[in-house]
C-alpha cells in the first residue's frame, strides 16, 4: 500500500513539473565578462537540482569511506560482546549443570570483555569454589572492584564462606554488607546458618523470628530452629531460673504454644529446682492442646511434702477435656502415690490395666507404679508380682 501511494505521489509531482515547465517561458542570462550565457529558466533549475544532488551523493560517499575504520571497529566490538555473552550463558548453564571446570573456562573467556569482566569474575569465583580451589576463588573475587558490583561480591563471598564452614568469615562479610544498608533475606539466612554453626543460640532465635515474620522460612524449619535454640540455651543456663524465664518471656506467643518448646523449658526449670514455674508452663500448654510428653513429666512438678490437690483436680479436668487419653490416668496415679492416696492410686492403675485401649508399654509403667505402691505399703510379695508382670511386658517388647 505504501509503495502504491509513493508511485501515485511521484506521478503527481511529474505532472505538476510538466505543467510548470510547459507554461514557464522565462529565461535567464548569466554575465561573466566578457562572456554572456543565455538559457531557459527550466534548464537552469534542472542543472541546479542535478548539481545539488550530485554534491550531496559525493559527500555522503566520501563520509562513508572515511568512516569505514570506525564501522569495522564497532563490528569487531559487537562480535566480541556477542562471544562474551555466549561464554557467560555457557558458564551459567555449566554451573547449574555441575560442570564446574567447563564453567570456569567459559567465565575466564568471557572476562576478556572489559564490560563483562566483573560479572564473569563472579561466575568464575563460584565455579572455583565448587572445585575447592579457594585461592583461585579469592583471586577472581579480588578482580571485582567497581562500587556497583560490591554488594554482589560480598553476598557471594559470604555464601561461599559459609558453604566451606568458615562461619566467622561469613559473619565478618555480612557485617560489611550491613554497614552498606543491605538487609536481604538471603543474607539473613546465611547469618542464621553461621550463628547455628557458632552455637550463638540467642542470635539464632532472633534471626529465626525475623525470617519467620517475613515468611522466609518454612514453619517446620522455624519450629525446629526454635526448639533447638531454646534447648541449647536451657542447657547453658540450667542453674539460673531467672535467665530461663527471660528466655521464655523473649519468645513470641506462638512459640510458647509449641509443646516441644514447653517441654524443653520445663525440664530446664526442673533442673533449676523451680517445679512450680514448670507446672505453670505445662498447665498453660495442656489447657490449649494435648501432648502426652507434657503429661508424662507433669507429676515431676509435685514438690515433696507439698499438697498436690490442685494438680489432682487439674488432671481430672483434663480427663473431661481429653477423654480416652490414658496417660492422664498414669499421671494421676503417680501424683496420688506421692500424696499417699493409696486407694485412689490403686483403683486408677487397675482401671488402666483393665482398659483394652491401653498400650503394652503403658501397662508396664502401670505395673511399675503398682509395685512402688505395694513397696510403700510394705507388701513385698505383691510388689514382686507387679515387677514380674512389668518385666514380662518389657521383654516382649
Amino acid at each position: 500500500m505504501r509503495g502504491a501511494l509513493w508511485i501515485a505521489f511521484l506521478f503527481a509531482v511529474a505532472v505538476v513539473l510538466a505543467l510548470f515547465a510547459t507554461s514557464n517561458a522565462g529565461h535567464i542570462t548569466i554575465y561573466f565578462p566578457p562572456y554572456r550565457l543565455d538559457t531557459s529558466l527550466n534548464i537552469f533549475i534542472a542543472v541546479v537540482v542535478v548539481v545539488f544532488f550530485s554534491t550531496l551523493f559525493t559527500w555522503k560517499t566520501l563520509a562513508a569511506i572515511l568512516n569505514l575504520p570506525k564501522q569495522a571497529a564497532a563490528y569487531r566490538r559487537k562480535r566480541r560482546e556477542a562471544r562474551s555473552v555466549a561464554y557467560l550463558s555457557e558458564a551459567i548453564e555449566d554451573i547449574f549443570a555441575g560442570r564446574f571446570s567447563k564453567a570456569l573456562k567459559a567465565a575466564e573467556a568471557a572476562s576478556a570483555n572489559t564490560a563483562m569482566a566483573e560479572t564473569a569474575a563472579l561466575l568464575a569465583a563460584r565455579a572455583a569454589h565448587r572445585l575447592n580451589k579457594f585461592d583461585l576463588r579469592d583471586q577472581w573475587l579480588s578482580k571485582i572492584t567497581s562500587n556497583e558490583k560490591q554488594q554482589a561480591r560480598l553476598v557471594a563471598m559470604a555464601d561461599m564462606q559459609m558453604d566451606s564452614s568458615d562461619a566467622d568469615g561469613a559473619l565478618a562479610t555480612i557485617e560489611q554488607l550491613q554497614k552498606g544498608g543491605a538487609r536481604q533475606l538471603f543474607v539473613q539466612r546465611i547469618a542464621l546458618r553461621a550463628n547455628q554453626h557458632l552455637k550463638r543460640w540467642e542470635e539464632v532465635l532472633r534471626l529465626t523470628h525475623t525470617l519467620a515474620k517475613r515468611e522466609a522460612l518454612h514453619p517446620v524449619l522455624v519450629q525446629k530452629n526454635v526448639q533447638e535454640a531454646v534447648a541449647k540455651l536451657v542447657q547453658q543456663k540450667a542453674t539460673d531460673h531467672e535467665a530461663l524465664l527471660r528466655i521464655w518471656k523473649s519468645l513470641p506467643k506462638e512459640d510458647r504454644k509449641v509443646s516441644r518448646v514447653v517441654l524443653v523449658m520445663a525440664n530446664g526449670l526442673f533442673a533449676a529446682g523451680k517445679q512450680d514455674l514448670a507446672k505453670e508452663l505445662i498447665e498453660e500448654s495442656l489447657d490449649q492442646e494435648w501432648d502426652q510428653s507434657l503429661i508424662d513429666i507433669y507429676p515431676d512438678c509435685v514438690i515433696p511434702g507439698q499438697n498436690a490437690l490442685a494438680q489432682i483436680q487439674k488432671i481430672e479436668a483434663w480427663m473431661m477435656k481429653y477423654p480416652g487419653e490414658l496417660a492422664l490416668s498414669l499421671a494421676l496415679a503417680r501424683i496420688c502415690i506421692s500424696q499417699k492416696l493409696w486407694g485412689k492410686a490403686k483403683s486408677t492403675l487397675q482401671g488402666l490395666l483393665h482398659d483394652v485401649k491401653a498400650k503394652p508399654m503403658m501397662k508396664a509403667d502401670a505395673h511399675m507404679c503398682l509395685a512402688g505402691l505395694h513397696e510403700a505399703l510394705d507388701e513385698p510379695e505383691q510388689a514382686a508380682e507387679q515387677y514380674k508382670l512389668a518385666a514380662k511386658i518389657y521383654s516382649a517388647s
